[in-house]
């Protein structure tokens, strides 16, 4: 009697493993829904904010086109914790500095956003280049 139980118990907290890990898999989006992921583009811009979070952080910079007119792109990035990880921090980047962006454009053409694959500040050479996925 005690080994039936014992077995039931351990189907029941298997099966709730296996639950709360396949909830946790399928909540996490595909970046290839949202950003066409075999194609690259590049943008120069200055930073306008950097919004420093988990899942995701976001770096919004301002980019001017060859007709002068401005616009904010948003490109998204990986965790606060992942960036840590990787010597960066919330003052590594500031308003006004100069990047290029390279990475992922958005699935849809008229939006300006980005899945951030290598950023670089010419004015001094600093450099970042990782795989968000």
């Amino acid at each position: 009697m005690k080994k039936c139980c014992t077995l039931r118990l351990a189907l029941v907290v298997g099966c709730a493993l296996l639950l709360a890990v396949a909830g946790r898999a399928v909540a996490h989006h595909s970046f290839a829904a949202t950003y066409q992921a075999d194609d690259r583009i590049e943008i120069q811009g200055t930073v306008r904010e950097l919004v420093w979070r988990n899942p995701h952080s976001f770096l919004r910079i301002d980019v001017t086109d060859e007709d002068g007119n401005t616009r904010t792109w948003s490109l998204e990035w990986t965790s606060a914790n992942r960036l840590a990880g990787t010597n960066l921090t919330q003052t590594t980047l500031r308003p006004l500095d100069v990047v290029i962006a390279t990475g992922s454009p958005a699935r849809n053409p008229g939006s300006a956003r980005m899945l951030l694959r290598q950023l670089r500040r010419p004015s001094d050479g600093w450099e970042w280049i990782g795989d968000i996925d």
